[in-house]
């Protein structure tokens, strides 16, 4: 069923430059330049990863392929979640962002060192390691790709460094007008 539309049944989809064009019963493929029988299987819109870590080599075993867990799986959008920073985000643009067949857009880092795996460096996401004008610089600059602002509150920080570091976030979310995804928990 598709609540855009109240279809509901084995459809037919006919795509032109890329996008569909018509969703019907029986679309007759007289003009088409080829036909894909997907009899028994399921036809949906690409979906979307809303916490990817595709800053790969930079985010350590965290960073994966982005079109591997992209395009590849039938994710045509990925949001990676902090692993480029004010400092790394121009790696992030050129070596995913532009390289990638799937869309890529990023939470851009609170820290200096992005994703780094600070869990087992955690001096680095102490509030030393946040430069709040750099990085809604590095946001502002970069709005096309950067879509909010990711931070940690795992036990470890909160336990060394209360709130200090969260209300940083906040602040670059504010300062340059995007949401501000925190991370609980333990990594």
């Amino acid at each position: 069923m598709c609540p855009a539309s109240s279809l509901d049944g084995i459809m037919d989809v006919a795509i032109a430059g890329g996008k569909i064009a018509l969703v019907g019963r029986e679309i007759a493929p007289s003009s088409a330049k080829s036909v894909i029988d997907v009899h028994g299987k399921l036809v949906i819109p690409g979906m979307i990863d809303t916490h990817a870590h595709i800053y790969r080599y930079v985010t350590g075993r965290f960073g994966l392929d982005a079109d591997m867990v992209g395009v590849a799986s039938g994710v045509t959008t990925l949001v990676d979640q902090g692993g480029a920073s004010c400092m790394t985000f121009p790696g992030f643009r050129h070596f995913v962002a532009e390289k990638a067949a799937s869309r890529c857009y990023a939470f851009i880092s609170a820290y200096l060192a992005g994703g780094l795996e600070g869990h087992f460096y955690p001096a680095l996401y102490s509030p030393a390691g946040v430069d709040v004008p750099a990085t809604v610089a590095a946001a502002n600059a970069n709005r096309d790709l950067v879509k909010g602002v990711k931070a940690h509150a795992e036990i470890g920080g909160y336990a060394r460094w209360g709130t200090e570091v969260i209300e940083m976030a906040c602040d670059i979310g504010r300062r340059s007008n995007l949401p501000l995804y925190v991370h609980f928990g333990q990594l």
